[in-house]
């Protein structure tokens, strides 16, 4: 399994703000509020034997990551990939790092792109994430719950991008997924909020609209095609505009390069309306 995956479907949901109440949860900002409302915890609630109760209105940012894992992989995978038994405790922090460490999957140090981080000290785990880039000072990360502001901020409201030195003390640790993708950090590829998306070949006036994803989840890639780094997945329903700049492919599949969800590249014509 491709852990870039994960990490994509993550990214991408960069800029989504809890909600007031249980309306608008699709929308990364209508809505806005302290109610800890999301629709992760809203699509996880639906599957059953997910977690051992609701969890819609609660602190979310474990519900967050395992949102991002079923995304990615489906609901077995996710379980197996975060070493949780059905009807788990695993929205919980500590719940979820303890899973890890029976497996036999929890590190203190030396972070890899695709880990869970834990943040908290002693027997307190206070708040999660997922590891989207490591260099030889820092760990970035993507987190649900938190905030744009510097240091760890649990509860914070919406998903965001962050960044640790690796000897803060406030890391609790690293659960790491089994992947079995052969991954050599020292040839790592870029995240998908470092791909640049691939100049368009052609343009024409009729293609320059507004869009409307017709598609259960779409995919937003670097350029045309399926072998394409995924930018962002859009939901059915999201609002894409092209400026008449696409690319055809030799079998003929029209990618209207566009922005939608603050997000700019290539979806294919024909989920789009």
């Amino acid at each position: 399994m491709d852990r870039r995956q994960v990490i994509d479907i993550a990214l991408a949901e960069v800029g989504y703000l809890e909600k007031a109440s249980n309306k608008y949860l699709d929308d990364p900002t209508k809505n806005a509020g302290r109610a800890n409302f999301t629709k992760y915890a809203r699509d996880i609630d639906r599957i059953p034997d997910f977690y051992n109760t609701p969890k819609q209105g609660f602190a979310w940012c474990d519900v967050f990551v395992d949102w991002c894992f079923v995304q990615a992989y489906g609901a077995p995978l996710a379980k197996a990939l975060l070493n949780q038994p059905s009807r788990s405790a695993g929205a919980g922090c500590k719940y979820s790092a303890d899973y890890y460490k029976r497996a036999g999957r929890f590190v203190v140090a030396g972070p890899q792109v695709g880990d869970q981080i834990f943040f908290g000290n002693g027997n307190s785990v206070t708040h999660t994430g997922l590891v989207y880039k490591v260099d030889g000072s820092r760990v970035y990360t993507v987190e649900g719950n938190t905030s744009s502001a510097e240091g760890v901020v649990a509860n914070g409201g919406a998903v965001a991008k962050k960044s640790y030195s690796l000897t803060f003390s406030g890391i609790y640790g690293y659960g790491r997924p089994n992947y079995d993708d052969g991954y050599d950090p020292a040839a790592d590829k870029p995240a998908a909020d470092e791909v640049k998306p691939e100049p368009a070949r052609s343009f024409s006036k009729s293609y320059a609209k507004a869009y409307t994803v017709t598609a259960s989840a779409l995919n937003m890639r670097s350029g045309a095609g399926t072998d394409k780094a995924i930018l962002g997945v859009l939901p059915k329903g999201a609002a894409f505009r092209c400026y008449g700049y696409y690319t055809k492919q030799a079998d003929g599949t029209v990618w209207l390069y566009g922005i939608a969800n603050g997000l700019t590249g290539y979806c294919s014509k024909n989920y789009l309306k």
